[in-house]
């Protein structure tokens, strides 16, 4: 989903500039919505969207696309998320240790999750997003005792978040067509964050075509363009990236947006 909804055009834009790109991803997504016309069934969802990330690694140029196999825990207040197997039921230490183990093995510079929230509120990016927090700093930590690898210190750490303003003007159009979805059911004042909390913007426009690539790969899942009929939004969702830097943390003084890469101040 961080490809289709989220960072997708970041992981192309380091990728093409030479940067050796990993992703990891918690679940299969296997009981999620299917999009008309896929070619999957709620028992073969899983294998189906399996194939789809990689292949949408490989569109990205990302150089290893990671998956821990966890069941989607559904979207928040569903019935899914009571499932004994969901992510979310998954102690968060387990997770932590798989991603402690994935940064130390992989030796990253530069870490980014989803924003606190989820983007959108869904269990499973809040849960991801919180192992991802612990285990940015617990890998370069000697005394951490869940992983037998030697510690690495990745230099910085960011989460990925959509500017509320756009993020409203986005699922307003998502409801509009598409009135059923579960998209369309979402408090719309708690998608993204605060616009004044971000620190980062990427130009990532001359990336979008690849984007859209990558996004198409998704067969089992709606494109957000079939129900962005505006190009300006279209824009507004390819063209800039945000993300909020959490370490190293923003010292007072700096306000609004301070950085245009992700390595900015990193002599690598």
């Amino acid at each position: 989903m961080t490809k289709r909804l989220g960072s997708g055009s970041t992981l192309i834009k380091y990728a093409a500039e030479g940067a050796s790109v990993y992703t990891s991803c918690a679940t299969r997504g296997d009981v999620g919505e299917i999009a008309e016309g896929a070619n999957a069934t709620p028992e073969t969802l899983s294998a189906v969207r399996e194939q789809e990330y990689y292949d949408a690694g490989k569109v990205m140029g990302v150089k290893q696309s990671i998956l821990y196999g966890y069941r989607d825990s559904g979207m928040a207040g569903t019935p899914d998320n009571d499932h004994p197997n969901a992510y979310i039921q998954v102690p968060i230490d387990e997770v932590v240790a798989k991603v402690v183990d994935t940064i130390r093995e992989l030796k990253p510079h530069v870490v980014f999750t989803f924003d606190e929230g989820g983007g959108y509120g869904h269990p499973d990016h809040i849960h991801a997003s919180t192992a991802a927090k612990l285990a940015y700093f617990a890998a370069g930590d000697p005394s951490y005792s869940g992983s037998s690898l030697a510690p690495w210190k990745p230099l910085k750490l960011y989460y990925h978040g959509f500017p509320r303003s756009r993020m409203r003007k986005w699922f307003e159009a998502l409801a509009l067509a598409d009135p059923n979805s579960d998209m369309a059911k979402l408090d719309m004042e708690k998608l993204g964050v605060a616009d004044d909390s971000l620190t980062t913007v990427l130009d990532t426009a001359r990336f979008a075509d690849t984007r859209r690539q990558a996004i198409a790969v998704h067969h089992t899942q709606r494109s957000p363009f079939d129900r962005m009929s505006s190009t300006e939004l279209q824009a507004e969702f390819l063209n800039e990236d945000y993300f909020i830097r959490v370490d190293p943390p923003v010292t007072r003084g700096e306000t609004g947006i301070i950085e245009h890469d992700l390595f900015a101040g990193l002599d690598i």
